[in-house]
């Protein structure tokens, strides 16, 4: 049986051509900055990507993190790195374009990746608290 491919696993971008081009959509829509940052693991690496938005109130810094698939003897470290920050390119130029266009308010698309003052993002502090059932409706009766 043939495997899958991924999204993007054959890619000849480079990853900071893929940053070149988060920076140019984030600034384009109206970011106030932008920060890259990654941490390296034998199995897997993790692509960070935090940028700061203006709100009505000030400033809210906004996280997406993308964790690379294994290599494996077929593709290596540094093309799941290359896969990933092409995601995240991609993810974030066309969910920018959406809420510039006005067919999804930005708050609605970033909302789970909006970072809490304790460095926790709202997703992952509520997520889980969903998955528990701790912020579930009560059932009608």
């Amino acid at each position: 049986m043939s495997r899958s491919r991924t999204p993007y696993e054959d890619t000849s971008v480079p990853s900071d051509r893929s940053k070149g081009q988060i920076s140019k959509a984030l600034r384009a829509a109206g970011a106030l900055g932008v920060q890259f940052d990654e941490e390296w693991g034998d199995a897997a690496s993790l692509c960070r990507v935090r940028f700061v938005w203006p709100n009505e109130n000030g400033k809210s810094v906004v996280r997406l993190e993308a964790t690379t698939l294994p290599a494996d003897g077929r593709i290596s470290v540094e093309q799941r790195e290359r896969q990933a920050w092409r995601g995240l390119a991609w993810y974030l130029e066309s969910n920018l374009k959406a809420a510039t266009f006005g067919l999804i308010p930005f708050e609605a698309i970033f909302l789970a990746h909006f970072e809490l003052p304790n460095g926790q993002t709202l997703g992952s502090t509520l997520i889980p608290e969903i998955e528990q059932g701790r912020l579930a409706l009560p059932e009608k009766t």
